[in-house]
């Protein structure tokens, strides 16, 4: 309630200060650079096609440059306002729970006042709790939406975004999931659009043991072990767990799977039954799971669809080893020792990185 939203606003007045500076730059170069060189013909024979192409360029990057900056002043000027809207709120909704008699911490709980009125009820908490949490979900995708048309109106490739689609932060529904995807990699400081990644179970496992595999391999939307890891039965639950954690307000977090809750038995049946036949098969329902054993993914929700589904990043970091393949056993700290620091056997790891739908009607 006591974020000081007045950086956004200078920058947002920065970034129109710089607009207005560059807004007539693209003419003057076309008309004080580039013309007065074409009419005197520099450039001629072989070379003069690749001249007149960089130069050309350069001109369009201008122009992209000042399209640049006037969709991200008025991006951060629409964030700050909706922002500031929904401190207004926040801070309406906590005056209205204290004045019933409610308390309400620095987290966002509310709770019946020690000592306060013995009219409280519980339905009095859930309403209180039920508003509360709603304005903080909408405050967060105010920010989400913030850092998402940013990165996209400037542009996820080497060159400027000559055409930035987005002005404020209501519209980035009209991105695809392949583009939520390769804004959200770029913000991890990744190559947005990555080249396709087709290693399975089965190469990286024998990578592993012949020791002849990169140590470390990133994967995204569309590659073949994210989809495995995508239809694995146990991303169904993993789904459950990001929906409720939203509904709760979380809008990031971890959610997870442990072949260990059943106990050692319950991860011996589930070795003999499930994954030792996906990988035998080539089920590829199995086959993700039981590649990676037990894993946690840190989820992030990149925005609601106007019937509650929610886009998600997803983010896994797995490891291979000795240890990780004796994972059935449990997990202690003398498997370890067992991991080889170099050649056939010894660790690598891989992270996997997806943007998806969930429906919550599914969850």
């Amino acid at each position: 309630m006591s974020a000081d939203l007045s950086t956004l606003d200078k920058i947002a007045t920065k970034w129109e200060v710089v607009h207005g500076k560059i807004e007539k730059l693209p003419n003057r170069i076309r008309d004080e650079v580039l013309k007065p060189l074409k009419d005197k013909g520099y450039w001629e024979g072989a070379a003069a096609p690749y001249a007149w192409t960089q130069i050309d360029d350069i001109q369009r990057q201008v122009a992209g440059a000042v399209k640049v900056a006037s969709a991200v002043a008025k991006v951060l000027k629409d964030g700050a306002g909706e922002l500031r809207t929904a401190r207004k709120e926040l801070r309406e909704a906590v005056a209205r729970a204290k004045k019933k008699g409610l308390h309400v911490d620095g987290d966002g709980q509310v709770s019946g006042k020690v000592g306060g009125s013995s009219d409280v009820t519980t339905r009095d908490v859930d309403d209180a709790q039920d508003e509360i949490i709603d304005i903080l979900r909408k405050a967060y995708l105010v920010d989400e939406n913030l850092s998402i048309a940013l990165m996209y109106d400037v542009g996820i490739d080497e060159w400027f975004n000559t055409k930035p689609r987005l002005t404020d932060v209501n519209h980035n529904l009209s991105l695809s999931i392949p583009q939520f995807n390769a804004a959200n990699l770029a913000l991890d400081g990744k190559e947005a659009h990555p080249k396709r990644n087709n290693a399975d179970p089965y190469d990286m496992g024998l990578d592993w043991l012949g020791n002849s595999g990169p140590e470390h391999q990133d994967f995204t939307y569309g590659d073949k072990f994210t989809e495995l890891i995508q239809r694995s039965d146990s991303m169904e639950d993993v789904r459950k767990q990001t929906m409720d954690k939203w509904r709760q307000g979380h809008g990031t977090g971890t959610a997870g799977y442990s072949i260990a809750k059943d106990g050692y038995k319950g991860a011996a049946k589930k070795l003999l039954s499930e994954d030792l036949p996906a990988i035998i098969t080539g089920d590829e329902d199995g086959l993700g799971q039981g590649f990676t054993g037990s894993y946690q993914v840190h989820y992030e929700v990149n925005g609601v669809e106007p019937d509650g589904t929610i886009i998600v990043k997803y983010s896994l970091d797995n490891e291979t080893s000795v240890s990780s393949l004796l994972h059935y056993v449990g997990y202690h700290d003398w498997l370890e020792k067992l991991n080889p620091s170099s050649g056939p056997g010894h660790t690598v790891s891989q992270n996997v990185t997806w943007v998806e739908r969930i429906s919550p009607d599914a969850y």
